[in-house]
This record gives C-alpha cells, structure tokens and sequence, in this order.
C-alpha cells in the first residue's frame, strides 16, 4: 500500500523546494556561488543548489530546528555577526541577538526549544566568546560557560543532555562537554580538536584534528563520549573539517580543504567511501542536514503563493 504524502511547497527565485515526510536527503551549507557568502541547499547528489538567504549581507552556519520550518544563521547584515532565523514557510527572516556583541555557531535543540550559540557579549576581549542558549524567539538567553576561554561551535547531544564544544580554557583548544543547564563540564579530548557534532546514536563524537594518529594536516576522526576509543573515519588525502553525520547514521558530510579551496564531501559510513558533492572553485563550508527531507526540484508546472499554499497543474508526486 502506498505511502500517504503531505506535501508542502515552497518557492524561492524560480527553483519548487518540496517537503513531505519521505523525501530525498538534502544538505544546506554556505557558498559563495555568486561572489557573496550566502545559504544555499542541495540534494545529496550535489545537484541543483538553491540560494535560501540571497542577501548582499555575509549569510552563514545554517542550523534547522528539527521539524525543518525554520534555520537560524548568522548575519552581518545589520553590521555585526548576530543571530537570525529564517521561517521557510513565510520566507522571512528576523533578528534574534540585538545585543551589539558577535553572536556566532547557531545550533539548534532537537527539541526545538533551544539555539545554543557562541557570543562575546560580557567579555572583556572580543576574541573570547561563551556558550550561551536561547530561546527560538531570542528570549531568556542563559549563559553557559563562564570560566574563561574562547568557546565555540556548540552542538547538541541526540537526547537534548549535553552540549559539546570546543574552547581554549585548557590551553590547547581541547573538545568540552557541558549539560544543557551549564551545571557539569569536563574535557573531553586532551588534544586540540575542532568542529564536534554527534552521531545520530548519541554514543560518539566526530571531530577533526592534526594531533592524532600522526596525521599531518585535520582530518576526522571519532570517539566515545567518555573520551575512549579514538578511531580516524576516512583517509582522505586533503585536510578535512566539520563532519556530520545523517539522521539515518549512513553517512557523514565534510568539508574538504585544499589550496584554498573549500568543498563539500560525503563519506559512506558502511565503508568509507568518499563521495565529492561540489566543485565551486570558491567556498562551500558549514554542511547541515536538513530534516523532513526538503528537497530541490525545479518544476515550474507547479506554483505556489507566498504563504505556501498549493495550486497544483500537473504534478505526480513520488512514492518511497
């Protein structure tokens, strides 16, 4: 028996983005496809990106919130780095940081009800920067950490539990962890260490790092959340960066650095083959899955008003 879909559509410029409950896999990341950094989406194949923000602003680090309706990102639209989040179904953007400081690293809850992100409002050197959470509406910020440090790139355990970071407090740049009421942090790697994000599991880290396994340049790797059991994911011959992993745990998504040159790749977990997504001889960086499986799909027989609201001539929506 066939699947049921509930089909809700958007368009954005001239491009049909589709969202239904078993759609294809679809990756946002930042790109400077035009000259100018902005929020663009793709299907798993790398085809058909999709311009989200299309603003003359710096627009970057996509972060959904989990039924897929809204990201948050960060801006400079209004001078400095701050906090936005675009409602896909309106296709408005609003501002959710206005505290004059750098509001950066957006991460969503899985819940929904919280954006954890990197500020350094109440520091006395810009460079330094504490984890914070808010609500999705910029309300009842609460700060975090709040030991010293430069601390970043906060992102949420499965659960909602724990939140993992990176920060300097240790001297080395080392990954933390700290539970989502800032009451418990301890390190969790004792060398330098970038870009954490957890498996759909919950049961380990992936990260990147030069300081393991004899490794020249960063490349990815993963670990228990205990700290034990640090494995390399892949040996690709480039530095590699910001791993993520899919919901269903098949894959993980990179970025892939050489000369300069930022790209977007995909590793399969079952064997490790790697997968490259785009070939932009600018920058692709900042790689998250999207949930409820929007997809791209340039159909022009299919228009819909601004509110989202369907008036079909013609489509055969797919079955899986």
């Amino acid at each position: 028996m066939k699947r049921k879909l509930v089909w809700k559509m958007l368009l954005i410029g001239s491009t049909l983005l589709t969202i239904n409950a078993w759609g294809n896999k679809t990756i946002s990341f930042t790109a400077d496809l035009t000259g100018n950094l902005d929020i663009y989406i793709m299907d798993i194949n790398g085809k058909d990106p999709v311009n989200l923000t299309n603003h003359p602003a710096v627009d970057s680090s996509p972060a959904w919130a989990p039924d897929g309706s809204a990201f948050a990102f960060v801006s400079q639209r209004d001078g400095n780095p701050e906090i936005y989040v675009m409602d896909m179904n309106k296709k408005e953007s609003r501002r959710l940081t206005k505290n004059g400081a750098t509001d950066i690293d957006p991460a969503w809850s899985p819940d929904g009800r919280w954006i954890a992100f990197a500020s350094n409002q109440h520091r006395e050197h810009a460079a330094d920067t504490d984890i914070y959470i808010m609500n999705p509406n910029g309300k009842k910020a609460q700060q975090l950490t709040n030991k010293g440090g430069h601390n970043s790139t906060p992102a949420w355990s499965p659960d909602g539990q724990w939140i993992a970071f990176r920060t300097t407090l240790d001297g080395i740049g080392a990954l933390h962890l700290i539970n989502a009421n800032g009451k418990k942090q301890r390190a969790l790697t004792q060398v330098s260490a970038a870009n954490p994000s957890w498996a759909a599991n919950g049961k380990e880290i992936y990260f990147s790092s030069d300081m393991l396994d004899n490794v020249e340049q960063p490349t990815l790797f993963a670990l228990d959340v205990n700290g034990g059991n640090v494995r390399k994911l892949a040996n690709a011959p480039q530095a590699c960066e910001e791993p993520v992993e899919s919901p269903d745990g098949r894959w993980i998504v990179y970025v892939s650095t050489q000369g300069g040159n930022k790209d977007i790749h995909l590793i399969r977990v079952a064997d490790g083959q790697i997968q490259q997504l785009t070939q932009d001889p600018g920058l692709e960086f900042s790689p998250a899955w999207v949930p409820a499986g929007l997809s791209v799909s340039p159909n022009t027989q299919t228009r819909t008003t601004l509110w989202g609201i369907l008036k079909q001539t013609g489509l055969q929506p797919t079955y899986r």
